[in-house]
């Protein structure tokens, strides 16, 4: 999330030690919920992926991106006009990042694999990285939530202490206060540095195939043309006034994927789990992830609808290859299933208190109080 090369070059040289969940029994919770999910959609004959209406929303949200751009190349405008067209650019790439690419990206947006991997380039094309993006968040957060040194999420530079197993520096107790600043520079770091590092590493050590590489490098520039050389070339502006506009793109759209994945896991009431010597978890996965995971203002519809149901982080976790669009439904068998096995189903209520209860937990961290 920040600039800071000595702590990227660590997280891609280190290999952390395996972890091992507790195996599932038969009538463990997993296995129980698991069922009656699938149950519900053989049911209603449900598809477990989009729908018209989702795609209708996408529809509407893609006007938004396209008029926005368009209105920045040929709208004639000053400074104060460039800055809102940027800035509606990138909002309009986080509402298309929540509302399809994330979906695409785990699978659960069309039926077709092919499908939803040529979705995914969608996420290339806006500066960063499906490839980086499916190891660091489907399997590194997913598996590994909140589990310090294993979920890339929480592993962040040292500005921000997001684990209480972080070192505790002396600034970390105004970071409830400076991280908003970090929140909004993550989209700059992902475009103009921390994808290729990753990248260059693992080209490095070959990790990556040369087909991975070239079509990163080729969306990469493709990216840097549309929203940064093409407006130079076409607009009579100053270059500086671009400049800022670009900037201010990356601001609107990386606080707004900030907020939103952080209200998830950084909340009151989620905890972090770390394993034994050997490696081994206390409890099994989904245990674990109803543990570290949060819900947050799901009686709110218009957010539900505008972050792709991201505020169900819960039902996310568990089934990640279903639609968001199906969570809502979901979320009754799943909160039911979890009472019945006294597991904890954290939720914060409303949107506004998530936000709150985000940057107590901020203080806590910063202060070591977690």
């Amino acid at each position: 999330m920040t600039l800071n090369l000595t702590t990227e070059n660590e997280r891609l040289e280190s290999k952390p030690a395996k972890i091992s969940f507790q195996k599932y029994k038969e009538e463990d919770f997993f296995p129980v919920v698991k069922e009656r999910v699938e149950s519900y959609f053989n049911r209603f004959d449900i598809s477990q992926k989009g729908d018209s209406l989702l795609y209708i929303k996408v529809f509407f949200i893609a006007l938004l991106y396209l008029g926005s751009y368009f209105s920045l190349l040929f709208g004639h405008l000053g400074l104060a006009g460039i800055m809102l067209a940027y800035s509606l650019i990138g909002i309009s790439k986080g509402l298309l990042g929540f509302n399809i690419i994330h979906d695409a990206l785990h699978g659960a947006f069309f039926r077709s694999p092919k499908a939803n991997r040529f979705i995914g380039y969608w996420f290339d094309f806006n500066g960063t990285s499906s490839y980086i993006w499916k190891i660091t968040h489907n399997v590194m957060h997913h598996t590994f939530t909140n589990i310090p040194g294993h979920d890339y999420d929480i592993d962040k530079a040292t500005l921000l202490r997001l684990s209480p197993r972080d070192e505790l520096l002396w600034f970390h107790r105004y970071q409830h206060i400076y991280s908003p600043i970090l929140y909004s520079l993550i989209c700059l770091n992902w475009v103009l540095y921390s994808d290729y590092l990753w990248f260059f590493k693992s080209l490095k050590t070959k990790t990556v195939s040369l087909k991975e590489a070239a079509l990163f490098f080729s969306l990469k520039a493709l990216n840097l043309f549309f929203f940064l050389i093409l407006p130079l070339l076409i607009l009579e502006n100053p270059f500086w006034q671009i400049i800022i506009g670009y900037v201010c793109m990356h601001i609107a759209a990386g606080f707004m994927i900030s907020i939103v994945f952080q209200l998830g896991h950084i909340v009151e009431g989620v905890v972090y789990l770390s394993p034994d010597e050997e490696g081994k978890m206390a409890n099994n996965w989904a245990k674990h992830e109803l543990l570290t995971t949060s819900n947050f203002a799901t009686n709110n519809r218009l957010l539900t609808a505008a972050i792709g149901g991201l505020n169900f982080q819960i039902e996310h976790h568990l089934f990640p290859y279903i639609s968001h669009i199906h969570y809502r439904e979901i979320s009754k068998i799943v909160r039911q299933t979890a009472e019945e096995f006294n597991i904890p189903y954290n939720e914060v209520g409303t949107f506004r208190e998530a936000i709150q209860s985000h940057f107590r937990t901020l203080k806590k961290l910063g202060s070591g109080k977690i």
